[in-house]
């Protein structure tokens, strides 16, 4: 099935939002909403993970675990990955921005146990997406 980037983007904005329709991830969500600095901060943190997840996820699921016919590992592969991402962005924030780090405090390490993150990672391979589009998908 092909989709056009639009419409990708259209859709899990609008349509398919993971935290507003999907209701994926609300915790972060709500949890860190109150002060705008914060909010761009986890969002952007968020985003990130989920771009890269989107990246390795895909790689993982195309070149080992269908090739392997392993693909019942999916879930667990995945949860590795985003746990290894949690832990670089939380380096790379400590390093860059340590208010923002601190401002984020216990949020921050609750990426990895996001759901949002995980669903899109898989709801990306379910829609058969390439890797072009699974990249559009997570950000959008």
């Amino acid at each position: 099935m092909e989709f056009s980037y639009f419409a990708i983007i259209i859709g899990a904005i609008f349509v398919n939002n993971v935290v507003l329709a999907q209701f994926l991830g609300i915790c972060p969500f709500l949890g860190v909403s109150s002060k705008v600095e914060t909010s761009l901060g986890m969002g952007a943190a968020v985003t990130f993970v989920m771009a890269i997840a989107a990246v390795v996820a895909w790689l993982i699921q195309t070149y080992v675990l269908v090739p392997l016919d392993i693909v019942y590992m999916q879930t667990i592969v995945f949860i590795l990955v985003i746990a290894a991402l949690v832990q670089m962005v939380e380096i790379m924030l400590k390093k860059l921005s340590p208010s923002l780090y601190q401002a984020l405090g216990i949020f921050l390490p609750l990426i990895t146990t996001n759901c949002a993150v995980l669903g899109v990672a898989i709801l990306m391979i379910q829609k058969e997406f390439n890797l072009l589009q699974s990249v559009t998908y997570s950000v959008a």
